[in-house]
């Protein structure tokens, strides 16, 4: 049914059946037996009734900004047990100190009200029903970051440890870069899994796994050895929240690397990379409506590394080594399709790490070389700020704080031109874990 009914007697809506409002109606007795009531979608309006009973559903839309809102007015008893379905929408920009909004009254009796998905999306929070007396109420107390807004932060937080992951794999073959002391390319594909928590308590799940390719000779120099060498690579990266919302990163990037070791065993690694992202949010609301949104940024970040490589008694190695890395990732504007817009100036992390390595090199009776090697690392995040707004509302998007790395791998050298390696890594930090991380991959000397 669609229309108005005016100082009507009696209304009894069954299963499967609807009634869609398109102003202020009077009903004297309505009844529900599963049916449901939809407000007009223009304007605020008020369903008028004497009685209210059974159970179903209403649909209705609020306004938070301005205090406005449809309403059930039972001026009698009213009993039974109704879902309130209140248009999520990702415009509003409320208030903290918002008063609470009315959208049901009754004069008593046992009817009970609660929201379909149990909060209510509006802007950048979402809200709860609270029952008052006779009398229920969207509730600014309680509120919790919308899941429009929680995929907006996890986006924005998400590329530098995109940025990150890409180069780890590198970083732990440097050593066969210096060690090699002839041209050659490379290869090694990669996945690992994050958790990570937000400042504002935002948590995701990030699963990420990509390719990177590479190509390196020697420079001669007057002392020492140096490796000059360039690499490309693409990654994807799936972000999953709670109640079914999720994100897509994918990641293009290029970039140039160089390493010097001295005669005595120092060395400096450098890297510069620059990247290319494709976000997109898929938002699962609280009332199980969908709102969609992307954006595209560009990210630049580089690190340095110096260490020594100290050779130990019976084909032992030690490698203790400090690495300051730090990226920058281009701010960029959000428009999902309900309304919401979130906006960052740039996302930045500067990380300082210190760690050792252990490894040893065993002959093979074919003439290979087998190196095993464990790695302890203690890493600090120094960005503590990377603020974002949603709906002008300031979120702190950091993940400052201290973590811990362990890793190990091996490589075998099957020829004088053919390398094989496979690298595993754990991180547990204040904001962020990687439960694991992993990669394999070939070296080829030209």
């Amino acid at each position: 049914m669609n229309g108005n009914i005016v100082n009507g007697n009696r209304l009894a809506i069954t299963s499967g059946s609807h009634w869609q409002m398109q102003g202020d109606n009077a009903v004297k007795s309505l009844s529900l037996h599963g049916g449901r009531v939809s407000f007009a979608d223009e304007g605020f309006h008020t369903l008028s009734l004497n009685e209210l009973s059974g159970g179903g559903t209403f649909g209705l839309r609020v306004d938070l900004d301005n205090g406005v809102g449809d309403l059930i007015d039972v001026n009698g008893p009213a009993s039974g047990q109704f879902g309130l379905r209140v248009r999520n929408t990702g415009v509003e920009v409320v208030s903290a100190d918002m008063a609470p909004l009315k959208v049901v009254h009754t004069e008593g009796g046992d009817a009970q009200f609660s929201l379909l998905g149990g909060r209510v999306d509006l802007g950048a929070y979402s809200y709860l029903l609270e029952q008052q007396g006779n009398d229920w109420f969207i509730v600014g107390k309680d509120k919790v970051i919308s899941p429009s807004t929680q995929s907006a932060l996890a986006l924005y937080s998400a590329a530098p440890a995109i940025w990150m992951s890409e180069l780890s794999t590198l970083r732990s073959r440097m050593g066969e870069v210096r060690a090699s002391g002839r041209a050659g390319g490379w290869m090694r594909a990669y996945g690992n899994r994050l958790n990570a928590t937000t400042s504002d308590g935002v948590g995701y799940r990030q699963k990420q796994s990509g390719l990177s390719l590479g190509a390196d000779a020697p420079v001669e120099v007057s002392s020492g050895q140096l490796v000059l060498g360039v690499l490309g690579g693409y990654s994807t990266s799936g972000i999953d929240l709670s109640r079914g919302t999720t994100g897509k990163v994918d990641s293009y990037y290029e970039g140039a690397y160089a390493t010097w070791l001295s005669d005595d065993g120092y060395y400096i690694d450098g890297v510069l990379k620059l990247n290319r992202f494709r976000n997109k949010a898929d938002v699962a609301m609280s009332d199980a409506s969908k709102a969609k949104g992307d954006y595209t940024n560009n990210g630049v970040g580089g690190w340095v590394e110096f260490g020594r490589h100290i050779k130990l008694p019976d084909d032992y190695f030690l490698e203790p080594f400090a690495q300051l890395s730090s990226v920058v990732v281009q701010g960029q504007e959000l428009r999902l399709d309900n309304g919401m817009k979130a906006k960052n100036d740039q996302t930045q992390s500067v990380l300082g790490k210190v760690g050792t390595s252990l490894g040893r090199s065993v002959a093979l009776k074919d003439g290979g070389v087998l190196q095993p090697y464990v790695r302890v690392a203690i890493a600090q995040e120094f960005s503590r700020h990377n603020e974002v707004k949603a709906n002008d509302v300031k979120f702190d998007n950091s993940l400052f704080g201290s973590r811990g790395e362990l890793g190990a791998g091996v490589s075998v050298s099957l020829s004088e031109r053919l390398k094989l390696h496979a690298d595993f890594d754990y991180m547990k930090g204040r904001h962020i874990e990687q439960p694991w991380g992993a990669n394999v991959g070939l070296r080829l000397a030209f």
